[in-house]
């Protein structure tokens, strides 16, 4: 049988402590040792917790893109033949008007012009030099003859190339277009009353070039 704990006491306490003593002695040590097991248990928890912390992973894209300048004439691409634009056995007061539209079929706005240059002959009397050549702009409307022409002709903005001779056809330059827009561009060109007998059976070809630049 077991000695009781006031004996034990008594038989293990060292010289000059009394049993009370030795078990408050024993009670303190037991009371670290679980105090340091138990700090061990929480940095031990702490360790785990950082190790399955929770994270998070984004990124960003960027996507880009190029537009398209594209100037169309008469709904075609290069050199178009613009069959209103003639004349065949002009005689003095012949007048023919001509609707040419000019269209943005790209995705960005562009600023246009043009020249316009022709054959001549090599006598004296060439027919470009004898044909009367103007040019109006009508907006967005397609309808050129004479009535709409001269509306047209009246207002300073829309009257491109004010009649000269075809050969003296100046540039124009500075037309906005944006992107999807058409502008029609009404031609007139006359063989005046007043044309010399030495253009009779000559023959002239205008070539009207178009330039766009993104604006």
């Amino acid at each position: 049988m077991s000695a009781p704990s006031a004996s034990r006491d008594a038989l293990t306490a060292p010289s000059g402590l009394s049993p009370a003593a030795v078990r408050r002695r024993r009670l303190s040590r037991s009371g670290r040792v679980r105090a340091v097991l138990a700090l061990g248990a929480v940095v031990g928890l702490g360790t785990v917790a950082t190790l399955a912390a929770w994270s998070d992973t984004g990124a960003a894209t960027g996507s880009f893109s190029t537009g398209s300048l594209d100037l169309k004439l008469n709904s075609q691409d290069g050199t178009v033949a613009l069959t209103s634009l003639s004349m065949a056995n002009a005689t003095p007061g012949t007048v023919v008007y001509a609707n040419l539209p000019v269209s943005n079929a790209g995705t960005v706005p562009f600023t246009y012009g043009f020249t316009t240059s022709s054959t001549n002959s090599a006598d004296s009397t060439p027919l470009n030099a004898n044909l009367n050549w103007s040019i109006v702009s009508l907006g967005t409307s397609a309808t050129c003859n004479a009535s709409t022409y001269a509306t047209a002709a009246g207002v300073p903005a829309t009257y491109l190339s004010p009649t000269t001779t075809l050969s003296a056809a100046p540039a124009v330059s500075g037309r906005a277009l944006a992107a999807g827009a058409t502008e029609n561009l009404c031609f007139r060109v006359e063989l005046p009353t007043t044309a010399p007998s030495g253009v009779q059976s000559k023959t002239t070809v205008a070539t009207v070039s178009f330039t766009a630049t993104q604006s």
